[in-house]
């Protein structure tokens, strides 16, 4: 369901939801929580008012009343990724069956280890990329190095021009990729520099708390298959900032 659905489902059901029961005949579950793989044990659902630092109140099912989570070990490890508003789409990851809250007045709710505002996730996610000199016969490293060193100033500028690279996170799992440049521009293919491969991301994911982004391709019927995937664990959710960890290491992206 797209976010405009869900911004509706919030101005005309979430407020009486949250705050306790009220017969709803035309909404499901499916409103709230995304398809699930058999393999994600995140719990989905809206935030609703009472959300604190330490206290995460969460509406999985609009026919039901909402959930109280303990999130003060997950603000204490840094594991809370985005400031919940009322209406956000949240994830959750808890803790084991056995984990319960230090708070004796918590003993009886659900901890959370992880919590991860959707919400705040989605957008356009950018970092900037700058070329670097085309591998040429007879042309080796130092010979580039002294070309950069002793070129003016106009003219390495315009060569090692940066690139804005990124992807696009929205709503129902899609992404889109952001730098791609049409294959066959000429302009490039005869520039004396070449800019890294962006990523095609075309689909993401969230999966025990890690973000999966994946590149699809579609075949001759028209249907989209995933050809490639690379898995994030979250570092750093802000307003402006985001920061994954890649397998290759860190990598900071900024809002735009």
């Amino acid at each position: 369901m797209r976010k405009t659905t869900i911004f509706i489902l919030v101005a005309t059901l979430l407020a009486i939801a949250c705050g306790k029961k009220q017969e709803v005949t035309e909404t499901t579950e499916e409103a709230i929580a995304p398809e699930q793989p058999s393999d994600d044990r995140m719990v989905y659902g809206l935030a609703c008012d009472g959300c604190t630092d330490t206290i995460l109140v969460l509406l999985r099912d609009i026919n039901g009343d909402p959930d109280t989570f303990d999130i003060l070990e997950a603000s204490r490890n840094q594991q809370v990724f985005g400031h919940a508003m009322i209406g956000d789409q949240m994830a959750l990851v808890l803790a084991p069956a056995d984990s319960t809250s230090q708070d004796t007045l918590l003993t009886t709710r659900h901890v959370a280890t992880m919590v991860i505002d959707i919400d705040k996730m989605l957008g356009s996610w950018c970092y900037m990329v700058t070329p670097r000199l085309r591998k040429m016969a007879g042309i080796d490293k130092s010979m580039e190095q002294d070309f950069l060193k002793n070129a003016p100033d106009s003219v390495r500028r315009r060569l090692m021009h940066p690139r804005e690279y990124g992807f696009q996170l929205k709503n129902d799992h899609q992404a889109q990729p952001i730098g791609i440049i049409r294959q066959g521009n000429t302009t490039d293919d005869r520039s004396p520099v070449e800019y890294p491969e962006a990523k095609r991301y075309r689909e993401w994911r969230l999966l025990n708390g890690r973000l999966i982004l994946s590149e699809t391709r579609r075949d001759s019927l028209g249907q989209q298959h995933v050809v490639s995937s690379d898995t994030a664990e979250f570092v750093r959710l802000r307003r402006d900032s985001l920061v994954l960890r890649f397998s290759d290491g860190e990598h900071e992206y900024y809002r735009k």
